[in-house]
């Protein structure tokens, strides 16, 4: 009866280890790919060869040629390296961020806490998007101003992550104790309230990203993130809108790349989220 009882649990274990492994395995290839893309394709991803456009994909250019000639499997691979930088960038600066402003918030209350709140309230107010069209229409399309968006628009929710765990943490009675022993509030922050309030903010961290790279496709297909001849997906999406009945390699595979990581991420965080979950009622 025992060993009948202790099956649903090892089987629950088995499938959010293999999601989890699935989708380290997947990011890891893809990252390791792209980091290698110069030496695994023989082909420059900006250089242009007008004698050989439009090509479908054959065992010479396996994911075929664009309008201008370039490799597009070249094109993909260096796009990932671009891409999963941007998510990552994006996800730690308004993490960093909302972690910071949050973690003074709760933690102090009073004046701080109010001015910090109306602000991240100001900041939800406005949809995600609209938020991140509107400062890049201010700074100007291209990466910087992409990184700037998507951290503005972004690090409100960790704030309101963190201000409402640490509401709860600094009432516990180890922080009550540091109090006594006369620790100083930064001490008491740093060592004692923000590690643990950290595992909330990583879980929603890592479906973010999902959100962050599909938003920067987005962005880069609206002519507001990534600026051609670099290659992105958004961008490679967008350059081949125009051949998608004749060419549909151009749209088509490129797009598959932006799924792919998706998923990778989506199961990644799904097993780091249930890890961390586990960790913590144990």
């Amino acid at each position: 009866m025992t060993s009948l009882a202790h099956k649903p649990a090892q089987q629950s274990r088995l499938a959010q280890m293999g999601g989890l492994v699935s989708g380290a395995a997947i990011l890891a290839i893809i990252l390791l790919a792209s980091l290698m893309a110069s030496h695994l394709i023989p082909y420059d991803p900006i250089e242009q060869n007008l004698r050989n456009t439009l090509q479908p994909p054959s065992l010479s250019h396996l994911f075929g040629t664009d309008n201008f000639g370039r490799d597009i499997f070249a094109r993909v691979l260096h796009a990932a390296k671009l891409d999963l930088m941007i998510g990552f960038l994006c996800v730690v600066f308004p993490w960093i961020l909302g972690l910071t402003l949050g973690g003074i918030a709760g933690y102090f209350g009073g004046l701080a806490d109010t001015l910090i709140m109306r602000t991240v309230d100001t900041f939800t107010a406005f949809p995600f998007l609209i938020m991140v069209i509107g400062v890049i229409a201010i700074l100007g399309p291209g990466l910087f101003g992409m990184y700037v968006a998507l951290t503005l628009a972004g690090w409100s929710i960790y704030a309101r992550i963190v201000r409402a765990e640490v509401l709860v943490i600094k009432k516990s009675e180890y922080i009550l104790a540091a109090r006594s022993l006369g620790y100083g509030h930064g001490r008491i922050l740093v060592r004692h309230v923000i590690p643990n309030v950290v595992t909330p903010t990583i879980i929603f961290a890592m479906t973010d990203m999902v959100l962050v790279i599909l938003s920067t496709t987005s962005l880069s297909f609206l002519g507001l993130g990534v600026q051609p001849p670099t290659p992105e997906w958004g961008v490679m999406i967008a350059e081949g809108r125009g051949f998608i009945l004749s060419a549909w390699w151009m749209v088509t595979l490129p797009g598959l790349a932006v799924v792919l990581v998706g998923v990778a991420l989506s199961l990644f965080g799904d097993g780091i989220a249930r890890i961390l979950r586990e960790g913590s009622q144990a």
